[in-house]
């Protein structure tokens, strides 16, 4: 990961409630005992140097630090969740300045703090003076009856709608999904057991405890089965044969109207770009350079996928990146990001005219690939075999020092169709019910010639060697042949 756990805490742990691997090492001690002390290295005899829970080295930076002994650990906090407005902007500012034993209390507003910006413009916190008398968020001597059993949908919103609206476009609202709109909340459908357990469905992406996959009600469950009392029975006039190969959410998620990361381009330039739904999908779902007016301009469609069985819809990434390619494992590991900001790189154009150049043409990749044949800043090789990740292909030198472009396993959909490299997220909020649900105008809305369900454009590559965009079409994705494609587009 070419980060420590202490750049970890730092730096992500404001969206983590602390405990676990913000508290204890690998090997199960406390980074740092404020009793004895002693840094959990010591009880294990083990050098820091080389140790990802203790090196001082993140992100090609030798003199990163990790002064557990100075930030403390972050311990689990049970007011994130449980307490109403919780402070959890202060909290994780103060994580990012490195003073993390004062992240609970802060988050709860018991402190005075000073605050400076880091180097990125996000504000970290300088010092903190608790100050137990406060009583803006939570007064200390009534606390016992101002935390609440069932969390409020902020808290959880707090730190889900940054990233799942990165991944998802996803919005939780009463304008967005009919659950949120009929009074539901996130621990209706998430709810906990006494071990902090939070139930949930089985996605394409997470491998978060897998062993709670499904633990959830599904659609099925509340609007067939009668498992909630309150949920309107579905009543569909098509086969009974869609229910099985058709997910509920592929046609009850028609479209987002969020724009979300489409595109990480990790390679061009070694700082990350990123290029949202909106640069390269429309609101016409069969033409990406058009809009269709009066509809919303961030207005996009779903990838559908197949998984376990099911057409599911979901929301892609394509990633750029360079790597090094293992020959006898065939596997190919990311270079840090840093190595490529220090590498002396080649002068890229900027094909597509947006303004930020792109690594695309073949003379480009080539020049690349050459340079990362050199040594990083410690004078280790930057990589022995170094490839580019892009597209779907895995491009690389040969032995007479050209450009050779080949398919890869890490360049694949996993339904072997051969196209792109892209990382699925599932899409299960922002439920709609009613005329915009696919299927809701009949057959037609997915079975006619012109499907904007089957002939649905999914980008694949955002820019070729001439910098256009690669487009793909849903049945493509889904390994339909084209002549089951036209079967399926018959006027029904």
């Amino acid at each position: 990961m070419d980060k420590s756990s202490f750049y970890f805490v730092q730096n992500c742990g404001t969206c983590h409630p602390g405990g676990g691997g913000g508290e204890y090492d690998r090997k199960g001690n406390l980074y740092y005992n404020e009793e004895n002390k002693k840094f959990g290295y010591e009880l294990s005899n083990n050098g820091p140097v080389l140790d990802g829970d203790y090196t001082s080295f993140s992100m090609g930076d030798p003199n990163y630090g990790a002064s557990w002994d100075k930030s403390g650990v972050s311990e689990a906090d049970c007011l994130i969740c449980h307490l109403k407005g919780y402070q959890w902007k202060e909290r994780g500012a103060t994580l990012r300045g490195r003073l993390f034993k004062y992240g609970p209390t802060v988050g709860a507003g018991w402190a005075n703090i000073k605050q400076s910006q880091d180097e990125s413009g996000n504000p970290k916190v300088d010092e903190v003076n608790i100050d137990y008398s406060k009583k803006e968020s939570a007064e200390f001597d009534k606390l016992h009856v101002q935390i609440v059993r069932r969390p409020a949908d902020e808290n959880c919103w707090s730190c889900h709608a940054l990233s799942d609206g990165k991944k998802r476009g996803r919005q939780w609202n009463p304008e967005t999904d009919i659950h949120k709109a009929k009074g539901l909340d996130c621990v209706s459908c998430h709810p906990s057991d006494k071990d902090h357990n939070l139930a949930k469905g089985d996605t394409l992406q997470e491998t978060v405890r897998d062993d709670l996959d499904n633990t959830m009600h599904s659609c099925e469950a509340c609007h067939y089965r009668g498992k909630d009392k309150r949920a309107p029975r579905y009543r569909h006039p098509f086969s009974p044969r869609h229910m099985k190969r058709v997910a509920c959410q592929t046609c009850h998620i028609p479209f987002q109207i969020a724009s979300a990361d489409l595109v990480y381009d990790h390679a061009s330039t070694g700082v990350t770009t990123v290029y949202e739904t909106s640069k390269f999908l429309s609101n016409d779902p069969l033409d990406p350079k058009k809009s269709i007016p009066g509809l919303n301009l961030s207005l996009w469609y779903p990838t559908i996928k197949e998984y376990k069985g099911k057409i599911v819809p979901a929301k892609s990434l394509i990633v750029i990146y360079w790597g090094d390619l293992d020959e006898k494992a065939n596997v190919v590991k990311p270079i840090p990001l840093w190595k490529i900001r220090e590498l002396n790189k080649p002068v890229l154009k900027d094909d597509d005219g947006d303004g930020i150049p792109e690594i695309n043409s073949l003379d480009e990749i080539k020049t690349f690939l050459k340079a990362l044949k050199g040594k990083d800043k410690f004078g280790n090789p930057v990589a022995n075999h170094p490839v580019l990740i892009k597209g779907g292909f895995l491009y690389h030198l040969n032995n007479k020092g050209e450009v050779e472009k080949n398919k890869h396993d890490q360049a694949l959909y996993r339904n072997g169709a051969g196209q792109a490299e892209a990382y699925d997220f599932s899409l299960s909020h922002n439920v709609v019910a009613g005329s915009s649900v696919i299927g809701a105008r009949g057959c037609k809305d997915c079975h006619s010639k012109n499907s904007p369900f089957f002939l649905r454009k999914v980008l694949i590559d955002p820019y070729d060697e001439k910098g256009k965009p690669v487009y793909i079409e849903n049945w493509e994705c889904l390994g339909i042949d084209k002549e089951k494609l036209n079967r399926l587009l018959l006027d029904q």
